[in-house]
């Protein structure tokens, strides 16, 4: 048998990723800022609704079974769109990346916006990448043990505020605050904290571009949504290489003509990218295209005095046209964004119409089957019915009940009866109410194929129908 080559699996090598400016930074920090702010902020808006209702503008009432965002009121049976949502986020994702790869990931994934906290509370407490590595290295100290603990207590802090800001959506926050602070919480906020908490402390603080590279599918789905015009972090090599340092007495003129190209080996961009790659080595998986590279290229390009550019969002085919020496103008607007583009558009027009057309009212009818007919002693047959209505709207409402399509049939419901105009039902604003419902016809030989029960607003007169299924004896 032969010997083994090597391990399978490498041990991880802790990546310090070096503090840099430059507008990818800058966008980078704006758009995770933001992001930060609007989760940690929304649960605290108020909104001013009618009656009891929470004036929470945005939150999931699970023990009420309904969901208030700002003016919208979400129930149960509006799941489908929530579901909707998602596969136009999903579709999105997948435009997004064939534009420009993995932005997603580089600047709006929140295990990339918890990263660059914790990151920039690491370099807080103990420095920047040359600092943190030599306190790695260096023996344990007062100063090394108080500057670790505070970091983590400081890690802690940020992810316990993450795992209770989150249970905020789903209760009062206010009051949900002060449980906290008096230890009143329930069993399901402490829960709460310690998992989402506890997974936030170990993915941002310690698993980092582990869990990019190990833990999520989205890197392996990426290969199915880029093409030869998808916008990626490339380093050119047409430009950079050789690489080799330049000597401070030679000229850019004499470094060219003996073969070398613009890259200086700097290592910067290895040094401020957090999944620790080389881009100079090629277009690569673990790439989150967040463009930090470009900006310490582009700073060491400034210093040399060579214009920037040498590492920068290109797209394959322009890379390929440039070393045969013609340009590639990057294609964004394609057959695939295009197809893409025009899935989205249709989702969001098809989603806004039924949402807006969605009915205030839900009424659902259904036969009790045991027994299925009672047959009473004036000879007439009876079927019994659970009528369950769902008030969308926060008013009350009151429904005329009748059945349409045999005039002989009689409509009753545990507390009233009649004929002709049928019985009225009260409803109250935003509740769910079941009554019992009978239907009774003359005898068995009375025509029932096309009974209808009709709900009539008594206010607006808009009516619901629902068909009835009447079981006769044999």
């Amino acid at each position: 048998m032969a010997e083994a080559s090597g391990a399978l699996y490498a041990a991880r090598e802790k990546i310090h990723p070096k503090a840099v400016r430059g507008r990818f930074r800058r966008w980078k920090d704006a758009i995770g800022w933001t992001l930060a702010a609007v989760f940690f902020i929304v649960p605290w808006l108020r909104w001013d609704r009618p009656g009891d209702l929470p004036d929470q503008a945005v939150l999931l009432d699970i023990a009420n079974k309904r969901g208030f965002l700002f003016d919208m009121n979400i129930w149960p049976q509006d799941i489908v769109y929530m579901a909707v949502a998602l596969v136009l986020g999903t579709v999105a994702l997948f435009m997004t990346a064939s534009v420009a790869g993995r932005v997603w990931c580089g600047f709006s994934c929140p295990q990339t916006v918890f990263t660059d906290i914790f990151v920039r509370i690491e370099k807080m407490w103990e420095g920047d990448r040359a600092a943190r590595m030599k306190m790695d290295a260096a023996p344990w100290s007062t100063r090394k043990l108080l500057r670790r603990g505070g970091k983590h207590m400081t890690w802690i802090a940020v992810a316990a505020a993450f795992g209770a800001t989150f249970s905020f959506y789903f209760t009062d926050a206010p009051a949900a605050l002060m449980d906290y602070l008096t230890l009143d919480a329930g069993l399901w906020m402490w829960t709460t904290v310690l998992i989402l908490g506890g997974t936030t402390y170990l993915l941002a603080g310690f698993a980092r571009e582990q869990f990019c590279n190990y833990m999520c599918p989205w890197p392996r789905l990426q290969s199915c949504m880029l093409d030869e015009h998808s916008l990626v972090v490339t380093y050119r090599d047409d430009r950079g290489d050789a690489r080799a340092a330049k000597r401070k007495s030679q000229t850019w003129e004499e470094r060219r003509a003996a073969g070398f190209g613009d890259c200086v080996s700097c290592q910067q961009c290895v040094q401020v990218c957090p999944m620790g790659i080389d881009i100079r080595e090629g277009v690569n998986a673990d790439c989150i295209n967040c463009g930090l590279c470009i900006d310490a290229c582009d700073t060491m390009m400034d210093k040399v005095g060579l214009d920037r550019g040498l590492i920068a969002f290109d797209s394959l085919a322009n890379a390929r046209a440039r070393r045969v020496g013609r340009a590639e103008p990057s294609r964004i607007v394609r057959p695939r964004t295009i197809a893409f583009a025009a899935v989205i558009g249709v989702i969001c027009v098809g989603v806004l119409g039924t949402f807006l057309m969605r009915s205030d009212l839900e009424v659902a009818l259904i036969q009790e089957r045991s027994p299925l007919y009672v047959r009473l002693s004036d000879g007439s047959i009876r079927n019994a019915y659970d009528l369950k209505i769902l008030n969308k709207r926060e008013q009350d409402r009151r429904f005329a009940l009748e059945v349409a399509g045999n005039p002989s049939a009689r409509i009753e419901t545990l507390d009233a009866s009649g004929e002709g105009e049928g019985v009225e039902l009260a409803v109250e604003g935003g509740r769910h109410v079941s009554r019992k419902v009978f239907v009774t016809v003359p005898g068995p030989d009375a025509d029932v194929s096309d009974m209808t029960l009709v709900m009539r607003d008594t206010a607006t007169g808009a009516e619901v129908r629902r068909d009835v299924v009447f079981a006769l004896p044999r």
